[in-house]
């Protein structure tokens, strides 16, 4: 009888070791955490393009401003108006979309000249007595009606939703209306900056 006690015993110890060894592989496989993948790109801006303009000076210029008058960084000529529409030639400058990854809006923006009887920026497009007018426009635009006035601060965009490599641009400056002061150079800066487009 002991023996046959025994004998159950380890047949009940059989069973319940292999039931644990069966069950044990469920246990070890049952998941306790979830991973999530996170990827973020940048929103990435990247462009180049540096220049200088002498304004009157090349064809059919001296270099000298004259009051009143309206200058154009046009490579055809100083006191040629850009075409309808505008074309390459008609523009001095180049932007260039070096590796940006969205659509970008392009403004530019001209500071108060320094220097001599500066001038400042009328922010109107019109020259007064110590202020200039500014506008800029660019390749395939209508200039007569889609010149863009660039004021010291704060212009409209010069274009928006821009993805290609390059765009050529142009600069448009009326002088002062009153009689200069002082024969010293006067200097200035036109910054063009690119920020994301984010459509309407």
């Amino acid at each position: 009888m002991k023996t046959r006690r025994i004998g159950m015993l380890f047949g009940l110890l059989a069973v319940f070791g292999l039931l644990a060894g069966l069950l044990s592989p469920a246990i070890a496989l049952a998941a306790t955490s979830a991973d999530v993948t996170i990827t973020g790109t940048p929103t990435y801006i990247a462009i180049t393009g540096t220049d200088t303009w002498t304004i009157n000076l090349g064809t059919n210029g001296d270099g000298k401003m004259d009051i009143a008058t309206t200058y154009y960084s046009n490579p055809l000529g100083c006191n040629l108006s850009p075409s309808d529409p505008v074309v390459d030639g008609e523009c001095k400058f180049t932007v260039t979309n070096a590796s940006s990854n969205v659509p970008l809006t392009l403004t530019v923006n001209i500071a108060n000249f320094t220097g001599g009887d500066a001038m400042a920026n009328s922010n109107s497009g019109a020259g007064g007595v110590g202020t200039y007018g500014a506008y800029v426009y660019s390749t395939g635009m209508t200039y007569s009606s889609g010149k863009v006035v660039a004021k010291a601060t704060g212009s409209a965009a010069l274009t928006t939703n821009f993805t290609g490599a390059t765009l050529k641009w142009g600069i448009t400056i009326s002088t002062q209306t009153d009689e200069w002061t002082s024969p010293t150079a006067e200097t200035t800066t036109a910054t063009i900056t690119a920020t994301e487009y984010i459509a309407p």
